[in-house]
């Protein structure tokens, strides 16, 4: 079925509501091939609340409309308000989505629509824990970088205080399984989880942090540290300092060790 009409009426809603003279600098800051016409999240939150024609379909059509409208649309701001149309429903989103939703994870190009699509799928893992997780691992384990910042960013809704964690044995395993991937959009994933997990679970954390200083890289190390007191960031700072300068001291021992053989 053609669902151009609706596209077309989302980006008409849209368009007038831009910044031009952003739109260059969001497409370089969100380094995305992606058109943008600079709107505020706010404004934009505001527009998917409204709503559009199709609102009063049932929902199967309005998911089919959102699916042909992520896959077809190469506008940022158009790509947005199926996200926020999904994250608005938090607890009450329907578990029949997750067959759709779960392939929108092959048209992610940015950190934006990538971490408001973890956002939706939190929800989806809370109430399918087990089919949802085991897709997240498969992603965990890809080559592509969004799946594998999807698979991590998704096991934590919300953020800080009012955030809702999984048991820490479904947690620091995908993390640990990220460590050696030097991409900054994982490793922000890799400290924005430690960062948000160290609310409920501090000892834990620390103990991770501790056990991996020498592995996180510094977007990773400087994330899970954020909330940490001043004296033991400090500490966490010291430590990691020492350990690899040791390991520079025993890289160049094994250099001069080759050159005499």
């Amino acid at each position: 079925m053609d669902y151009s009409q609706y596209e077309a009426e989302i980006y008409a809603k849209l368009q007038p509501l831009g910044d031009p003279s952003r739109a260059a600098f969001m497409k370089n800051y969100m380094k995305s091939q992606l058109e943008f016409l600079a709107i505020k999240v706010p404004v934009m939150r505001q527009i998917a609340r409204e709503g559009f024609s199709f609102y009063d379909r049932s929902p199967e059509e309005v998911l089919a409309i959102w699916n042909a409208i992520w896959f077809s649309s190469t506008c940022f701001e158009v790509m947005c308000m199926p996200l926020f149309y999904y994250e608005r429903r938090g607890k009450k989103i329907s578990p029949e989505t997750w067959p759709t939703l779960s392939t929108w994870s092959e048209h992610v190009e940015n950190w934006a629509h990538s971490d408001s699509l973890a956002s939706i799928y939190s929800y989806l893992l809370a109430q399918n824990f087990d089919e949802v997780y085991g897709v997240l691992q498969r992603w965990n384990n890809a080559e592509n970088q969004w799946l594998r910042r999807l698979s991590m960013v998704s096991l934590i809704h919300y953020s800080g205080k009012k955030a809702v964690f999984l048991p820490l044995d479904k947690v620091l395993p995908m993390l640990e399984n990220c460590l050696d991937d030097e991409r900054p959009y994982v490793q922000k994933a890799i400290g924005w989880v430690l960062r948000e997990a160290n609310y409920v679970y501090h000892a834990e954390i620390s103990a991770f942090i501790e056990q991996h200083l020498a592995d996180l890289r510094g977007f990773a190390f400087s994330g899970a540290t954020e909330r940490f007191s001043e004296a033991e960031r400090g500490a966490f700072i010291e430590r990691r300092k020492a350990m690899r300068a040791q390991s520079r001291v025993v890289a160049s021992r094994l250099v001069a060790d080759r050159e005499t053989v």
